[in-house]
């Protein structure tokens, strides 16, 4: 008799299951099941969700749920991945994340729940954390309006201001399983809009688009927001096209019956909205929490961030990195010089100081000076 995999009734997996395993892996020959077991076990997850299905379960559940689901699939974790992570075989977190166990929820969202204090953890083991600037306040101020209202809400700001980084951030202080971000293609049209979407909440992508959009909408609900990265790209370059991808997110939107949507654009995307009676009306008129960055970069928001190298730095260091900050590039390039200033210390085997932040932005400056000769 073929060893097989085996658990206890609540879907453990126990010492004797994982014997048995190693048993069966020893062997000469491998059964065509066993092969197939192997092959799905290291293929990434990709599991549909019903939220009708979790009705019956209490929100504290549900939250967890939401989390461990999301979790798995921005990680692009596998199966072999998933069971190791909470202790449990593969059919029932399967069965639980689609609603169908029979068993204790409440025993799985423990194990759960021990999982994601250790990822938690985990995350606070890094030596330049995100810093809350006043740029981040308001990004965080409009998340936090649009999912408690369940509403619209729209960024605008210079590309490289930081909006992709707070948004990471805010996800990670939010049960990021009740947020999704999706980043909108360079090209493709609905189609591909459609199928970021579906592989960001565990759809299949092969799915026709009627039945791909019908599985994406049961994905979503009221207690949900859907954050759309780069969504200027949506706006069509012809304005008398019509703009299915905003279509889309205003049907997921629903008039507040669907779930929040929060949109990252540059200034382009508000400038081509307005040019339209129809986007102005149906997309714009619902947007209850619309934030502007401001153009001007505060010398205290840079203060934050270079502190995060060196303490207490020099009015002269301030001085350039504030420059830097406001030139092209924005905080993008900041963060980019002060990283590989870090990089210079470490490979002095030394601690960053002033001297090689100066040292990273002459390096800048060089490269940037060879770039532009080259052009000419």
């Amino acid at each position: 008799m073929g060893a097989g995999k085996q658990t206890t009734d609540d879907g453990r997996q126990t010492t004797a299951s994982k014997e048995a395993k190693a048993e069966a892996d020893s062997g000469n020959t491998v059964s065509a099941s066993l092969a197939a077991e192997a092959s799905s076990a290291h293929s990434r997850i990709n599991i549909p969700l019903n939220l009708e299905n979790w009705k019956h379960l209490s929100s504290e559940i549900t939250a967890d749920l939401l989390w461990f689901h999301q979790h798995l699939l921005d990680r692009r974790m596998t199966q072999k991945e998933a069971v190791e992570a909470i202790g449990y075989d593969w059919t029932t977190i399967y069965r639980v994340l689609k609603g169908i166990y029979e068993g204790s929820y409440k025993n799985v969202c423990s194990a759960i729940r021990g999982y994601k204090r250790l990822v938690e953890e985990r995350g606070l083991i890094q030596k330049n954390v995100f810093v809350k600037t006043s740029i981040a306040e308001l990004i965080f101020g409009a998340l936090d309006y649009a999912l408690a209202n369940n509403s619209m809400t729209m960024i605008i700001g210079e590309s490289r201001m930081g909006k992709t980084a707070t948004k990471d951030a805010w996800r990670q202080e939010n049960n990021h399983g009740c947020s999704v971000s999706v980043e909108v293609p360079p090209y493709g049209g609905p189609k591909m809009f459609l199928r970021t979407i579906a592989d960001a909440v565990g759809v299949r992508k092969n799915l026709s688009i009627p039945d791909m959009y019908d599985s994406i909408r049961r994905a979503f609900n009221p207690n949900r927001i859907l954050m759309v990265d780069e969504a200027h790209r949506m706006v069509p370059n012809d304005t008398r096209s019509t703009p299915v991808n905003m279509e889309i997110l205003r049907d997921l939107y629903h008039d507040g019956k669907g779930c929040a949507v929060a949109l990252f654009a540059t200034q382009r995307f508000d400038d081509t909205l307005k040019k339209s009676l129809y986007q102005y009306e149906q997309v714009l008129g619902r947007i209850g929490m619309p934030v502007r960055l401001p153009r001007t970069i505060k010398r205290g928001d840079v203060l934050m961030i270079v502190e995060q190298y060196v303490r207490r730095p020099s009015d002269k260091l301030m001085t350039h990195c504030v420059q830097i900050a406001n030139d092209i590039g924005r905080l993008g390039i900041l963060v980019e010089t002060l990283k590989l200033a870090s990089r210079i210390a470490s490979k002095g085997k030394t601690h960053i100081v002033e001297e090689h932040i100066f040292k990273a932005m002459a390096m800048r400056k060089q490269m940037m000076g060879e770039t532009q000769f080259a052009a000419k």
